[in-house]
């Protein structure tokens, strides 16, 4: 064996006891567990993204037809309507909010020439895990009209309706449907799954490419055009009571994807390294079929913790997030938490 492989081998072997070493002391050292977590992947889908030539280099990776792959660029961030900011994310060999953009220019595409499909999407996971945030960071330039579905949406919440004026009159008020359609606006389906399929069947005529629609209820209206622009994007988390979805209506979306948390982001963000691996435990306990929990604190839930902490203090956070278990989930979300903090706590309670 020559100098240079014995070189190498000691240097495995060391690394290899120094990483046994330090997974036995993480739980009191802070520092070693935050370098530990750095090394480790997160089990949330949606990773870190990579940045400088290594991004430069999956973007332009080559696909298994070995077609070349667009480069897709992406800040690192975008400012939300309500100030929060929406760090990007990995979605396969791109970026988040780089696809959505790719995928509603190649939409307008065939709206405009006929070629190619339109890729609308679809996202779903549980809530908290940034479903919203992300079609607001992907279209931060445009106009983006958002109908919030529930079991009493109907057509009417499509299409528009008749509204009665203070002198007595009726007029017509375009849904905010027609109002995307008509002037290419991206049209945001958020709960998509709460809404009855019947209502969302309106909605299949321009997801099919087809170039106009008329309104039922108000012949007057005309026909209308489908602006190039138009595109669709939806939302749902699939475990809430009640949600359902057509076969007809989930395959007019081409992108579908389950968005779940960036534990490393989270750290990243200044949430406290114990609460971000209690996190991490409580969601590997929702998964399978011998799942014991259905809840799991979520980037939402997880940036509420670190600035509740900051006003009030960590144990004060620490409660009211336990608090916001549902009471089903609450006595597990006790033991993890208690375990990982080394005391034990309680739900807040007045």
């Amino acid at each position: 064996m020559d100098l240079e492989t014995k070189s190498k081998l000691t240097s495995i072997s060391g690394n290899f006891w120094r990483i046994v070493n330090e997974c036995l002391i993480q739980g009191v050292d802070d520092e070693v567990r935050l370098r530990l977590g750095s090394e480790v992947k997160p089990s949330g889908r949606c990773v870190e993204r990579a940045s400088g030539d290594e991004r430069k280099a999956r973007t332009s990776a080559p696909t298994p037809s070995g077609v070349e792959v667009a480069n897709m660029e992406a800040d690192e961030f975008y400012v939300r309507p309500n100030g929060q900011k929406y760090f990007t994310r990995s979605w396969g060999i791109h970026t988040d909010t780089a696809v959505l953009r790719k995928a509603r220019e190649a939409t307008n595409n065939f709206f405009s020439s006929g070629v190619g499909s339109p890729q609308f999407a679809y996202f779903y996971g549980v809530p908290g895990t940034g479903k919203t945030a992300l079609v607001e960071a992907s279209f931060h330039d445009d106009k983006v009209i958002t109908l919030v579905g529930n079991g009493d949406t109907d057509t009417n919440d499509f299409y528009g309706s008749f509204i009665q004026t203070p002198s007595g009159k009726f007029e017509w008020v375009d849904g905010g449907f027609i109002e995307a359609v008509e002037n290419g606006y991206v049209f945001f389906i958020d709960e998509i799954g709460l809404i009855d399929p019947k209502a969302l069947a309106i909605v299949y005529a321009v997801m099919d490419g087809r170039k106009s629609i008329t309104i039922p209820m108000n012949p007057d209206r005309g026909t209308i055009k489908v602006h190039e622009n138009f595109y669709v994007v939806s939302a749902t988390n699939p475990n809430a009571p009640g949600v359902r979805l057509s076969e007809a209506m989930l395959s007019r979306f081409q992108l579908q994807v389950e968005l779940t948390t960036d534990y490393a982001l989270a750290k990243k963000l200044g949430v406290p390294a114990t609460m971000v691996s209690v996190a991490q435990n409580l969601y590997k306990r929702t998964q399978g079929d011998s799942a014991e929990i259905s809840w799991s604190p979520q980037m939402r839930e997880l940036i509420g913790f670190r600035d509740t902490s900051d006003i009030f203090g960590t144990e004060f956070a620490i409660a009211n997030m336990i608090a916001s278990a549902p009471e089903l989930d609450r006595d597990v979300v006790v033991d993890v938490i208690s375990r990982a903090y080394g005391a034990e706590y309680k739900p807040a309670k007045i």
